[in-house]
């Protein structure tokens, strides 16, 4: 019976709880609210609740930790995250931590009501939290009401309706702070730095550009700079030469250069592998680590090659797949620590092959790649085991920074 539910709803607008309360309160579901998370936790720690529906960004304790604590303290109390700052990133991380559905403002009273009614039913899973680390959101102030005012008012009247306004509206008391003009006209961009000086530049004015976009691009050649290539012995060997003297000895590498070919003895190289193995650089002729084996899904070739070349640099394993039967073959056959997932694969019904990398390879982790980057297709893979959404286009340090992320949690 829908009477026995017992719903928590946590908002630092007391507007938003009280709407909340009684377009619930109408299906019989016994509704309670908080305007923090402390308060909440100590309303959980007296009486326990079937369903917490908590805002993310509140003051002090935002959403994000009070869903953490309270998977911690009380895991059997579903979850649902709502927030006006909807983002593929911010779903992926309340479902990771336990949450079971996430929210976006603005909803209407019926995609609330049928989002609760879907939580409570008997057939929902609890999703475990995960121990991952995520870092807490930036404290920030909602700005709308999440209701839209025709199906308001259904539920709540007319005269009730009048008297509800923005939460930015002074009709609510609330006075929103001045933004300060931060934007540099010679980076055309926000900086801190220009509004710390008084909305100057020294060094812009003298150079007529951004000395901090300046320095960003040459950073960003450094990190992109070619490989010396006067290190490698040819193309078709690029092997480094201290790497090549280790195992065949300097005369060897003394006599590349000439034609015909070099001779030495076996018992000489023999004893310079053996050399070699004994100083932990067996690894060399061995084959990657399983712990750097990374496969990457997506029929777009040059994309495919691309998140390759940019993986290789970093001394990961890569193996490639453009097609279902393909990527289905390749997780048969071997344990991958990382796959990135493209979602369209012609072929793929949906989220077909996540559901098969995870039946088949759970301890696999699972980052989705997609053009087509929406907040419940998010919401669909992480409660899938995906554990980051990348959305094209993105940069070589993007792809990198989610990898070595990723890598981390499975270690």
């Amino acid at each position: 019976m829908k009477a026995a539910y017992k719903i928590l709803v946590v908002d630092d607008e007391i507007g938003i709880c009280r709407n909340v309360e009684k377009i619930l309160s109408k299906n019989n579901y016994q509704v309670t609210h908080a305007q923090s998370a402390k308060v909440a936790l100590e309303k959980m720690a007296k009486e326990s609740y079937s369903l917490l529906i908590s805002d993310i960004i509140m003051p002090e304790v935002d959403g994000i930790e009070l869903l953490k604590r309270t998977k911690e303290q009380w895991p059997s109390t579903k979850v649902v995250m709502m927030t006006a700052y909807a983002s593929t990133d911010t779903a992926m991380k309340a479902i990771r931590l336990g949450a079971e559905d996430y929210v976006p403002k603005p909803f209407t009273p019926d995609g609330l009501r049928d989002k609760v009614e879907k939580v409570l039913s008997p057939k929902t899973i609890l999703f475990p939290m995960k121990r991952e680390r995520t870092d807490l959101l930036d404290g920030k102030v909602d700005i709308d009401l999440p209701f839209d005012r025709k199906e308001l008012l259904k539920y709540v009247g007319k005269e009730y309706l009048k008297t509800l306004g923005p939460s930015d509206m002074p009709s609510i008391g609330r006075t929103l702070p001045k933004k300060k003009e931060i934007y540099c006209p010679f980076g055309q961009r926000i900086c801190d730095v220009f509004a710390k000086l008084g909305h100057t530049c020294k060094a812009g004015t003298e150079k007529e550009e951004c000395p901090q976009k300046k320095a960003m691009e040459r950073k960003a050649q450094r990190d992109y700079a070619g490989f010396d290539s006067t290190k490698l012995i040819g193309i078709d060997m690029p092997f480094n030469y201290a790497e090549v003297i280790s195992v065949a000895g300097p005369e060897f590498v003394k006599n590349l250069n000439r034609d015909g070919f070099s001779f030495i003895p076996y018992h000489e190289l023999k004893k310079n592998v053996a050399q070699m193995m004994a100083n932990n650089r067996g690894e060399l002729l061995t084959t990657p680590e399983f712990s750097r084996h990374i496969l990457v899904i997506d029929d777009e070739v040059a994309v495919n090659n691309n998140i390759r070349k940019i993986l290789s640099k970093k001394g990961y394993h890569v193996d490639q797949a453009i097609t279902k039967a393909e990527a289905i073959r390749k997780i048969d056959e071997s344990s991958y620590k990382l796959i990135l997932l493209d979602l369209r694969i012609p072929g793929v019904r949906d989220l077909e092959l996540l559901k098969i990398i995870r039946d088949k390879r759970p301890e696999t982790k699972v980052i989705i790649v997609t053009g087509y980057a929406n907040i419940e297709t998010a919401v669909e893979t992480a409660k899938l085991g995906a554990i980051d959404f990348l959305s094209k286009p993105f940069t070589p340090r993007d792809i990198r920074m989610a990898a070595e992320n990723a890598l981390k949690m499975a270690a």
